[in-house]
């Protein structure tokens, strides 16, 4: 990579960075974080605590709701005394009788309609809505007022309504009246309600009480003892601690200079945790940390899964991050990466989210070991079927440690635990599966590939192998060679042991163009360059490599087995031509182009290794015989022959590696091309013959 091309990604790197601190800053809260973290039923987990200040002990939201509710269910009703309405609807009363009944029982009518009226509008008479609100009311009385406003208490079971009143003066008429012609009496032509609802005196008066609530319930002095270590967080303990906390932070947050320092301090923490990350991605992984799409998911995942945490934790309930599931960062950054690069992924998520969450110690001793356990399950993620083992996994691993933890703290379990916690458990393993088709999108929005799409692709039965299989089976089979070769050995140095396997299978498939220049694929004895001048057949040859790059492209392969087919030959020549030219043009200056191949050198452990096990399957098959020293000669030239050129300088393969490498292979052709047992052949004059079979 040149200079310019290194500076330019450093500041594409600074840029990512300073946005990821920026996105979290903003979804934080500006207000200072208390430093004491509880939950009720837990112990405490810090020293003696003692108050530094007077302090009044607030209620809890749900006790002030509930007093609330009492005020409301209790509400005193206010009405308006209107004597003026009933004079007057005694007087109505009068003149309607009169109109009615004429005779000497007039008289009797009014008397008695006069005398109940008179003690209805005395005890007081309301509309019949009205009246049931009175009845509803958890208030034994309602205030009626009169013209001076002055008021008076008065029992809601005296009180009438109009229909109440009007039963009342239909039970009670006398035996000297006569009923029939009582009941043609109509009562709501002249009485009516006196006493008229006041709303907003009653609204007035609902709002005093509300504010008549106190929000606490007693003070802690200076000095007195709150709380000490191991103790159970009970609920009157919670409301002082509560009550503590919203003291202080409204101490603490009085001006905007000290939420500007809490604003600070908090970029600080989080610029220092991406920091880490950023420096080990430098130290040991520069090779993807000069890689844009390595940097930009890795920030964008820890990014996401803080922003997540904080919204949770502000907006829902803090309990509820473990519904997060936060062991799919290392699932998904190990799928694509390594292990460690994982881990290192997953700690600096967890180190910042811990900052925001309420039981940071529980936090962490949960998550760790999730994290830990999803790496070790999803490690060379080959079968789907690995993401519900993951998931039941870090399940059981969640509810493991909740209860050891739980037990540790000497609480009782079954009265100290919150069970819901192992409900939202389960929902985090569900949610877990969504890594399947997460590792799709991340494979399609940033260009990498999973082990679950080499595994499929290193199925023979895919079109372009079976195509390969069909017209050049000599490759075919010098393909499948190396692959076995490659896994074996990356294996063993602790590569991507799938990721050679099918990055061998692909590495020849530019031979599909000219199969019958190849050795391999040639029968009958005939060959095409006899009629090609050397640096023509040259030509042919090295075409395979980038023919196999257009044919990849063709059929959407993954940009890191292009790679493999570009780099498994590196920049070395085709020995065999230049060789010839050069014998047959004595004291010529060959053009060394044109036997050369285009490159680039090999530059993960993976390529190297295909180089190698390429280099040396295809040389295996030149030999004379088979035997240990014959086969580890021609290994030791051809690797010690590689290393010298240089190929390998860009790949991290190590010096002490190659002799593993030597090994692995050694011990793998010997198995390829051992001697078989001889076979007795029966011979009629009773004597045996034998004959060697090679393989």
């Amino acid at each position: 990579m040149t200079s310019g091309r290194k500076s330019i990604n450093v500041v594409i790197r600074a840029l990512l960075f300073i946005a990821a601190v920026v996105i979290i800053l903003l979804c934080s809260p500006r207000d200072s974080k208390f430093q004491y973290q509880y939950e009720l039923g837990k112990p405490w987990q810090y020293d003696l605590l003692t108050a530094d200040f007077d302090f009044p002990i607030y209620k809890d939201k749900v006790q002030l709701r509930t007093e609330r509710e009492e005020v409301l269910n209790n509400k005193v009703y206010y009405f308006y005394d209107n004597e003026e309405i009933s004079a007057d609807a005694i007087k109505k009363m009068r003149r309607y009788i009169e109109q009615l009944i004429e005779g000497e029982t007039e008289s009797q009518y009014i008397s008695y309609l006069r005398h109940e009226m008179e003690f209805l509008y005395k005890s007081g008479i309301m509309e019949d809505s009205q009246y049931d609100l009175v009845q509803e009311s958890g208030s034994d009385h309602i205030v009626t007022l009169g013209d001076n406003n002055k008021g008076k208490a008065r029992s809601k079971n005296d009180v009438y309504s109009i229909s109440r009143a009007k039963k009342h003066i239909r039970s009670n008429v006398p035996n000297n009246l006569d009923h029939n012609i009582f009941n043609n009496i109509k009562l709501e032509a002249f009485l009516s309600a006196n006493l008229i609802y006041d709303e907003d005196i009653t609204d007035k008066a609902l709002s005093e009480e509300y504010k008549s609530i106190s929000a606490t319930q007693g003070m802690v002095q200076r000095g007195e003892r709150i709380i000490d270590r191991g103790e159970i967080v009970t609920e009157q303990k919670l409301l002082i601690l509560n009550s503590l906390k919203q003291e202080t932070l409204s101490e603490l947050s009085i001006t905007n200079s000290q939420k500007m320092m809490v604003w600070i301090g908090t970029a600080c923490l989080i610029a220092i945790f991406l920091g880490l990350f950023y420096l080990y991605s430098y130290i040991f992984r520069r090779e993807f940390f000069f890689t844009n799409q390595y940097c930009i998911l890795t920030l964008v995942l820890i990014t996401f899964y803080v922003v997540i945490t904080l919204m949770v934790v502000r907006f829902v309930d803090h309990e509820l991050v473990y519904i997060v599931p936060y062991a799919l960062i290392p699932m998904v950054i190990s799928t694509f990466y390594d292990t460690r690069t994982a881990l290192f992924t997953y700690w600096t998520a967890i180190l910042v989210c811990v900052y925001y969450v309420a039981m940071p110690l529980e936090f962490v001793i949960l998550q760790i070991p999730a994290g830990m356990v999803s790496i070790y399950m999803s490690k060379d993620l080959e079968d789907r079927s690995q993401f519900m083992k993951t998931s039941l996994a870090v399940v059981a691993t969640y509810s493991l440690i909740y209860l050891s933890y739980n037990l540790v703290l000497n609480v009782d379990f079954l009265s100290g635990a919150n069970m819901w916690m192992f409900l939202w458990f389960g929902i985090n393993g569900i949610m877990l599966l969504f890594a399947y088709p997460f590792v799709f999108l991340i494979e399609k929005i940033f260009k990498f590939t999973s082990n679950v799409t080499l595994l499929e692709l290193s199925n023979t039965n895919t079109p372009l192998l079976r195509q390969l299989s069909e017209e050049a089976p000599g490759t075919f089979q010098h393909s499948s060679q190396v692959s076995n070769l490659a896994a074996d050995v990356t294996t063993h140095l602790g590569g991507n042991a799938l990721m050679a396997r099918t990055g061998a299978l692909y590495h020849d498939i530019g031979k599909l163009k000219h199969p019958a220049f190849y050795t391999e694929n040639q029968h009958n004895g005939v060959n095409p360059h006899v009629r090609l001048k050397p640096d023509e057949s040259a030509a042919v040859i090295i075409s395979h490599v980038r023919n196999g790059v257009e044919i990849a492209k063709q059929n959407k392969l993954p940009q890191c087995l292009i790679d493999i087919i570009m780099t498994h030959h590196a920049t070395s020549k085709a020995k065999f031509f230049y060789n010839t030219w050069i014998n047959e043009n004595p004291g010529k200056q060959v053009d060394e182009s044109k036997f050369t191949y285009e490159g680039p050198n090999p530059f993960t452990l993976e390529q190297g290794v295909i180089m190698i096990c390429d280099a040396v399957e295809a040389a295996s098959r030149s030999l004379p015989e088979y035997t240990d020293e014959s086969i580890g000669s021609l290994v030791d030239k051809i690797t010690d022959g590689i290393i010298l050129e240089h190929y390998l300088d860009n790949t991290p393969i190590r010096m002490n590696q190659i002799e593993v490498i030597k090994s692995v292979i050694k011990e793998r052709l010997r198995n390829i091309y051992h001697t078989r047992v001889a076979y007795p052949d029966i011979n009629f004059n009773g004597k045996s013959k034998f004959f060697e079979k090679k393989r």
